[in-house]
């Protein structure tokens, strides 16, 4: 069968082409249709640390390039594994592609995890696919929100323990940080750092007690502490203006994403180091503490609390090789409404 994948070049984000060629399942695999997948800046940090935090591997490419890994839902359309029929439905992590093939392993009543070589010493958590269930509502809104969500959730967690009175978030209208927001407002003050642009969304969306223009990061001078930034966006000189601005005030710094991919970073910042926050590994470490129901059922009353929340989402779709390679060239530009949320196929 003849498939269709989007390639990202490595040093320069904004340039993607598509590559047409033939892949079938041997044995022990299944090839899968790529139905639909979600588009956020959390894409754009998986191709920024493509290489570091080695998301290129999960789906390799040729030289020079890489497959940015989505996550959305996919029908099997060809298998050589007995228990996994074609017409099964997925949910999990897949290419930026038509298709996926993958190697299950590891079968249970609520899906497998893909044992291809090439992914096992990848990130476990990225490895799973869970049959597809309406129980955490509609396909799009899973696609948009499932994963970034349990970022979101477990940055929570571990912020509810900090003894930060206040929070900075940067890239305030990024999904990823409208779920933390949402989370923590009520136990702590939630100060968004946001582009002019965005100020409207960002106040609309009710989850942030104050909202800053990132050209007035200084104004934070003011700000009684302690506080904890959590910055999305990877912007070294708002990060700097941050920590210059709070000074000792400032007792935490968690680096979460790269939605500015563009703009050099710096740790050389007054004041408190940052740490870079890596969401498999302290999903790892909640599981560890909490149990895997006690996580599960955590993670599912907060979903739950959240999404009914989400009044103001507007899902836009698009198909076709030209309308994906038009919403990513959109996403790497910052050209993209946070009101909006993306839902494509190749």
């Amino acid at each position: 069968m003849q498939i269709t994948e989007l390639l990202v070049k490595r040093t320069d984000l904004s340039a993607i082409t598509t590559l047409t060629r033939d892949a079938s399942p041997g044995e022990g695999d299944v090839l899968l249709r790529v139905d639909s997948f979600a588009l956020t800046a959390n894409n754009m940090t998986y191709a920024a640390h493509g290489v570091d935090m080695a998301y290129w591997g999960f789906f390799p490419a040729p030289e020079g390039f890489g497959i940015v890994p989505v996550w959305g839902f996919a029908t099997v359309v060809e298998s050589q594994v007995d228990a996994i029929l074609p017409g099964a439905r997925f949910y999990g992590y897949w290419p930026m592609a038509s298709h996926a093939l993958v190697t299950p392993v590891k079968l249970g009543a609520h899906g497998f995890t893909d044992g291809a070589a090439h992914r096992r010493q990848l990130p476990q958590v990225y490895n799973g696919y869970a049959a597809a269930s309406a129980a955490y509502g509609p396909e799009a809104i899973q696609s948009l929100f499932r994963p970034l969500y349990t970022t979101s959730f477990v940055l929570d967690a571990m912020l509810s323990a900090s003894p930060a009175a206040t929070l900075v978030l940067t890239s305030a209208s990024s999904k990823t940080a409208l779920g933390l927001a949402q989370a923590a407002k009520g136990r702590q003050r939630i100060i968004g750092l946001t582009a002019p642009g965005n100020r409207a969304f960002v106040a609309a969306t009710g989850y942030y007690d104050a909202i800053i223009d990132y050209a007035d990061a200084a104004s934070l001078v003011s700000e009684a502490g302690p506080v904890a930034l959590v910055d999305f966006s990877g912007n070294g000189a708002v990060r700097h203006a941050v920590h210059g601005a709070l000074g000792d005030r400032l007792i935490e710094s968690h680096v979460v994403g790269d939605t500015h991919w563009d703009t050099a970073n710096s740790n050389h910042l007054p004041g408190v180091t940052p740490r870079l926050f890596f969401a498999p590994s302290v999903i790892v470490e909640r599981i560890a503490e909490w149990g895997q129901a006690g996580f599960e059922s955590r993670l599912a009353a907060a979903w739950t609390a959240f999404i009914a929340s989400t009044g103001w989402l507007r899902v836009e779709c698009g198909a076709g090789p030209d309308a994906v390679i038009a919403a990513w060239q959109a996403l790497a530009a910052g050209a993209i409404d946070p009101a909006k949320g993306m839902v494509l196929t190749v």
